[in-house]
């Protein structure tokens, strides 16, 4: 049987379509109906409505139920596909609804060096979803999984890799530690140093921010048999406190970018750090996925251009 398409332009209501895709299934129009949690005379209607607006008949109809003619076994992959794309784009415009007005928290170690991976983050991110604010924070090691967990946060970018319930830590990016000195600090011309030869020195440290690198470095003293005793120092404070001739410290390799002149970096012996990603187990906002992915991007190119500084995550790694 065909019957003759409507006149004039008519449109295909996806509720047509997943009619047609659940009669198909059921093979029944009392099961299908109960499916679409409809009346069996309404899923009938739709299915000649269906019938009509292609000019075929798309099932025989029999004592047992409903089969597909042979057209409507040609025309199933073809609903489903556009079933698909349909729900896709709104999927897609749900996603984009929800990023509208919404913003993602980053906590983050300060100072962190230009071009590095926050600002690659941060900068893909914004590509991608330029109607989605960024808030950048510092906070010490210690709040960081805390934020996060709780929510306070979206995501942190950590020295720390902690191991606490309902948080993903996943490791990008390993970096070369370095004592940095003035450049007429008796050190400046070694060629590396280790926990003896910091142990000597006054080092300036931020042990509460970074707590976790400061426990690298006092585990690293204590195989080495010596102690280092650190003056606390803010974050900001190190680089200019040591150009000044007040101290030495150690730092991730990255902080060697664009400090100026006055300065000395000189690898320290067996000691690397870690840059982790935290974040929520199970995050379901979209903007916060994204960032996740392009923060992981951003990863990827540090070490491909810039292997002099950042290098890929091993099991190696502290």
């Amino acid at each position: 049987m065909t019957t003759a398409p409507v006149s004039g332009r008519s449109e295909l209501e996806p509720r047509l379509l997943r009619a047609f895709l659940t009669l198909a299934q059921e093979r029944h129009f009392g099961r299908a109906a109960a499916r679409l949690a409809i009346a069996q005379p309404a899923l009938s209607r739709q299915i000649q409505q269906l019938e009509r607006l292609f000019g075929l008949a798309l099932f025989s109809r029999t004592t047992h139920g409903a089969v597909l003619t042979a057209a409507g076994e040609c025309l199933l992959p073809e609903a489903e596909r556009a079933l698909e794309q349909n729900e896709h784009v709104l999927r897609v415009a749900a996603m984009l609804a929800e990023t509208e007005a919404s913003t993602v928290r980053v906590a983050a170690p300060m100072p962190l060096p230009a071009g590095g991976l926050l600002t690659e983050a941060v900068r893909r991110f914004r590509d991608d979803f330029p109607q989605v604010r960024v808030e950048v924070l510092e906070l010490p090691d210690h709040e960081q999984p805390t934020s996060v967990a709780q929510g306070r946060m979206d995501l942190a970018l950590s020295w720390d890799r902690p191991d606490v319930p309902g948080l993903i830590a996943e490791p990008l990016l390993a970096e070369q530690s370095y004592a940095v000195v003035s450049a007429d600090h008796a050190l400046a011309d070694a060629a590396a140093v280790g926990p003896a030869e910091l142990s000597a020195c006054q080092v300036l440290f931020p042990v509460d921010e970074r707590s976790h690198c400061w426990e690298l470095l006092r585990a690293a003293a204590r195989e080495a048999r010596v102690e280092i005793r650190p003056v606390p120092t803010a974050p900001a404070a190190v680089l200019d406190l040591v150009r000044g001739g007040l101290g030495v410290s150690v730092v991730p390799s990255s902080l060697r970018t664009g400090v100026g002149a006055g300065l000395v970096f000189i690898p320290v012996t067996g000691l690397r750090y870690t840059m982790t990603l935290l974040r929520k187990q199970g995050e379901r906002s979209p903007a916060v996925q994204r960032f996740v992915a392009h923060t992981r991007d951003a990863a990827t190119l540090l070490v491909q251009e810039r292997g002099d500084v950042w290098s890929a995550y091993t099991e190696h790694d502290q």
